[in-house]
This record gives structure tokens, C-alpha cells and sequence, in this order.
């Protein structure tokens, strides 16, 4: 069955994933606030805001890298989210105290940060609705102070504006929690089989089962979302030289270090790394375009190279990888199958041109054969 621990663990790291560019957002966010905010308040309390709101920001990015420390080691915080939800309501009401400077503002600047508020509420949406409850805390904070603002402010905008705050919220927590449902759904496909025949036992990855039942449902995901679809194949160079130089213990080993540089190179909670068989992986990219795809390729390749494995009898005298990938739009006449018939293509023009590089799909690859060595 389902192990709770490993699907709240998922669920987190998804919450966390990225918490310094998330950090950077926030900053944005308050830069062009501060633009608008400088000509119009006393120096004294713009500096009182200004401490206020990046204190908010702060206090929830550090949350988040200790959030990320525990679970690097699996630890989850003996399962409370409390001082997620009390660091996320911070940084949303590090912006929803901006309200109260109403009384200083112009019109035009007062709508500018209705504005930003909903701006704010949406970047935050994608990563912090991996837990809804989290999500609303932020809102919360943001919506809280502006209604109770609009309530009792003179001027415009008034009282008329609170139908359109409070739809906007509603809005952002329906949003969240689809998204937080759609997580839900990739991680059971992923990690909800009732065994472990879904797991490679040498590198701990999904095995090629697993694989091929997650590959027929992102599939079908995509071809009902829409929205594209990227794999990518990974093929350890000059593997069998390795094994006959070194041995079949130090070609496993290997083996379990390049798989360790792959699962630690996606990011995303939802994609999959699986061992197709052999020396050969997949990583599968849920709603991933090409140049995403590829730059995550190029990490894969940089990661892997780092390790520094020596091996004599590879040109670079070190254990590398050739990465093929391929990028659609899933067609209701297209078989999930020819996902990885023409990522396939890909990897062995990679292998036939060097090897430690990234080669993408073309259709000029149809005409190639496939490469087994």
C-alpha cells in the first residue's frame, strides 16, 4: 500500500522545491512595490514597511531550508506542518500589512497594489498548493488586512471592490487545490504501487514496470491537458569496456552512483527516473517544454561527469553518459511507445557522434537505425 511517510516526504519537497528563487520572486515583488510606495510615504514608514515585508519573505525562506536540511535525511518533522503554515501566513502578511498604508496613498497607487497582491497570491500558487492548508495561510495573510482596509477606508476603492478581492481569493484556493490534486495523482502513480516490484533493486530507481505504466498515464495526462510531454533517454558510455576492464561489482557500483546523479538532478517531485535495463535510464518530464528539458539533459550530463569514476577505456578517461530526448504533444492516434522509439533515435545519434553530449529528437533521425553497444 502507500506509504503516508514517503507521500507527505514528496509532498514537502514539491512545497520547498526552489526556495531561493521563490525568494528572489518575493523580492521582486517588493522592489516594484517600493517603487510606487517611496514618492508617496514618510521616509520613517516606508523603512517600517520595507523591514516589515522582507522580514515576512525571510523568516519563510528560512523555513524552507530547513525544511530542505530535515529532509535530505528523511526526517519530517514528526509530521507537523504547523511551522510551515505559521512561516507561509508571515510572508503573506508581510504583503497584506501594505494595506494599511492606504490612508497615504493615491488612487492609482492603491489599485497598483490590489494589483501586486493578486500577483503575489499567483506565483506563490504552483509550489505552495503541494499543501493546500499552507497555501491558505499565505492568502489568508495577503486578503486578510485588504478587506478589513476596504471596509473601513475613505475613498475608492471601497466596500465595491470586496466582491472582486473575495472571488479572486476563492478563485486561488479552488485553483490550488486541483493543482494540489494533480500532485496527488502523479506521486500514487509513482510511489503508490501495493509492492516493490516497481523498484529496481541495484540503483533504487523505478524499474522498467513502473516505467512503462507511468509512461501510458502521463501519456493519457497529457493528451487531456494538452500541455507537452518530454523524455529522456541516458545510456552510459562504453559501459561493457567499463565491466570488462573493472568487474561486474565495480560495474554495479557504478551503476548506483550514476542513478544517485540522476534522481538528484529532477528537481520536480512528479517526474520519474527509471532504469530501463542494462546501463540505459529514462527520465520521464510531465508538462515539460523542450528548453526546460534540455537544460535538465546538460545538468543530468554535468552531474554525472562530476563524479570523477575513472575509466581507462573511455576517450575522456572518465565515466560519462549520452543523453537522447525528444519533446510532444500527446495525439490520440500516437502511442505512448513512440515517446520512446524517437528518444531512442536521439540517443544513438549521441552515440554515434562522440558521446557525452545531448542530442534532441528531429524528424531528419527517422531514417537511423538503433545502437545497442
Amino acid at each position: 500500500m502507500v506509504d503516508p511517510h514517503q507521500l507527505f516526504a514528496h509532498l514537502l519537497r514539491q512545497l520547498y522545491r526552489q526556495a531561493t528563487p521563490a525568494f528572489a520572486v518575493h523580492c521582486a515583488h517588493v522592489a516594484l512595490l517600493a517603487v510606487y510606495l517611496w514618492y508617496e510615504l514618510p521616509l520613517s514608514i516606508f523603512l517600517a514597511w520595507l523591514g516589515i515585508v522582507m522580514s515576512g519573505g525571510f523568516w519563510h525562506w528560512l523555513a524552507s531550508r530547513r525544511a530542505l536540511r530535515y529532509l535530505a535525511v528523511d526526517a519530517l518533522k514528526g509530521g507537523s506542518i504547523m511551522p510551515d503554515i505559521i512561516a507561509a501566513g508571515a510572508a503573506g502578511l508581510g504583503f497584506g500589512l501594505t494595506a494599511l498604508l492606504f490612508p497615504y496613498l493615491t488612487l492609482t497607487t492603491r489599485l497598483f497594489v490590489i494589483l501586486m497582491f493578486g500577483a503575489v497570491a499567483a506565483a506563490a500558487l504552483t509550489r505552495l498548493s503541494a499543501l493546500p492548508v499552507v497555501y491558505a495561510a499565505f492568502l489568508f495573510g495577503i486578503m486578510a488586512p485588504l478587506v478589513s482596509v476596504l471596509i473601513v477606508v475613505d475613498g475608492e476603492p471601497g466596500l465595491d471592490a470586496i466582491p472582486a478581492v473575495l472571488l479572486m481569493g476563492v478563485s486561488l484556493i479552488y485553483s490550488s487545490r486541483r493543482l494540489h490534486a494533480d500532485l496527488l495523482d502523479g506521486l500514487l502513480s509513482r510511489f503508490g504501487l501495493e509492492n516493490a516490484a516497481g523498484e529496481d533493486k541495484l540503483t533504487h530507481l523505478a524499474n522498467r514496470r513502473r516505467f512503462d505504466i507511468v509512461l501510458e498515464q502521463e501519456w493519457a495526462r497529457a493528451r487531456r491537458s494538452g500541455l507537452p510531454i518530454s523524455l529522456i533517454m541516458v545510456d552510459v558510455d562504453f559501459f561493457k569496456k567499463f565491466n570488462d576492464r573493472y568487474g561486474h561489482q565495480e560495474g554495479d557500483q557504478c551503476l548506483a552512483q550514476v542513478a544517485l546523479a540522476l534522481s538528484q538532478s529532477v528537481k520536480r517531485a512528479t517526474d520519474l527516473v527509471a532504469r530501463y535495463g542494462g546501463e540505459e535510464f529514462v527520465v520521464l518530464l510531465s508538462q515539460t517544454t523542450r528548453d526546460d528539458a534540455y537544460s535538465l539533459c546538460e545538468r543530468i550530463r554535468h552531474a554525472v561527469e562530476s563524479l570523477n569514476i575513472p575509466h581507462q577505456d573511455s576517450t575522456l578517461g572518465l565515466v560519462t553518459i549520452s543523453l537522447g530526448g525528444v519533446t510532444q504533444y500527446a495525439r490520440e492516434d500516437v502511442r505512448a511507445a513512440e515517446l520512446v522509439r524517437t528518444a531512442d533515435k536521439a540517443l544513438y545519434r549521441a552515440k554515434g557522434t562522440g558521446r557525452n553530449k545531448v542530442v534532441w529528437y528531429e524528424p531528419s533521425l527517422d531514417g537511423e537505425g538503433e545502437q545497442h553497444d
